[in-house]
């Protein structure tokens, strides 16, 4: 992880002091945390595997993306699906902080659509926030 990191800040300031200009950073860091959350939530480890994604995703301007929201849902979704069917029972605070991932990732998302497609006339346009808010909606029923 710290040599996948630093050679990302690496490549980072090599590209930033080629051009003088900014570019879009590297998603190879986030990438591998969604994986390694994503192998957590699997394994039924939901607390340490949501940190990790939630983690992974920061700062959500930058990594928020369709192909990252779509992997950080799955395990979203799999929470939900355990926490409905009472499998398991998550701490307050990790509530807490999937309330608050939620919360950003609907601020941020607006204008990130969960598809790569571009969204033509007449087709189902979701964005990242509107499912933030969906999932938000399903925890909360979830927590009553």
């Amino acid at each position: 992880m710290r040599k996948i990191e630093k050679e990302e800040e690496r490549a980072h300031y090599e590209a930033w002091n080629a051009s003088w200009r900014w570019r879009p950073q590297e998603l190879h860091v986030c990438i591998v945390n969604l994986v390694i959350g994503t192998l957590y939530c699997a394994k039924q480890n939901f607390e340490f595997g949501i940190s990790r994604i939630i983690r992974s995703l920061e700062p959500y301007g930058k990594k928020l993306e369709a192909d990252t929201w779509f992997y950080a849902k799955r395990c979203f979704l799999a929470l939900v699906d355990s926490l409905a069917k009472q499998m398991i029972v998550l701490k307050d605070a990790t509530y807490a902080d999937i309330d608050d991932f939620l919360d950003a990732a609907d601020s941020q998302g607006k204008t990130v659509y969960t598809s790569v497609e571009s969204p033509g006339e007449g087709q189902n346009s979701n964005t990242v926030s509107r499912e933030a808010r969906l999932l938000k909606r399903m925890f909360l029923k979830i927590r009553e």
